[in-house]
């Protein structure tokens, strides 16, 4: 189990790596580079590790790996949906994020910030950041709906190959 877990870890670490040798710089001054690529374009590894550790596939992965894992010509019609709809809901997120963001520095900025403005925007923001986790675990989750339990397997065995 503990090599598992190191296995997965490594390939974690180097896919996370590789996405942040290619981030493009945050034009926001209050938002990372890494954490406006996430808002913009997808990705966060973290959101989704719950789900990947317990084999709960990633969408993406799965219609990477489809020849593999044999899919049917409707498992990959039904994936390919749920995979657009996560990205759909994503960047939706994404962009309310950068919004109430953008809202909240401004109050800083022009000392207008009281305790009951950060406490609206701050809740606003983590609702927004479970929103956007919600859309990548329920993703995941339908994704395993349309898997047998044979391509679940064979899934698991292979998710962290590059074939």
């Amino acid at each position: 189990m503990k090599i598992i877990l190191s296995t997965f870890f490594c390939a974690f670490m180097f896919s996370a790596k590789a996405q942040q040798d290619s981030i493009e710089v945050s034009p926001l001054k209050f938002i990372g580079d890494k954490e406006y690529a996430y808002y913009t374009k997808g990705n966060d590894p973290s959101l989704v590790l719950i789900a990947e550790l317990n084999n709960y596939p990633s969408p993406q992965k799965v219609l990477d790996k489809q020849k593999q894992l044999n899919l049917s010509t409707d498992q990959k019609i039904q994936i390919q949906t749920i995979h657009t709809e996560m990205m759909r809901k994503i960047k939706e997120m994404g962009g309310f994020l950068i919004t109430e963001q953008t809202k909240l520095n401004k109050l800083f900025e022009t000392n207008k910030v009281n305790e009951g403005s950060l406490i609206y925007h701050t809740n606003k923001i983590g609702a927004l950041e479970g929103e956007m986790r919600n859309a990548y675990l329920k993703a995941h989750l339908r994704t395993r709906g349309i898997l047998t339990a044979q391509q679940l397997k064979k899934y698991d065995s292979i998710k962290n190959t590059n074939k």
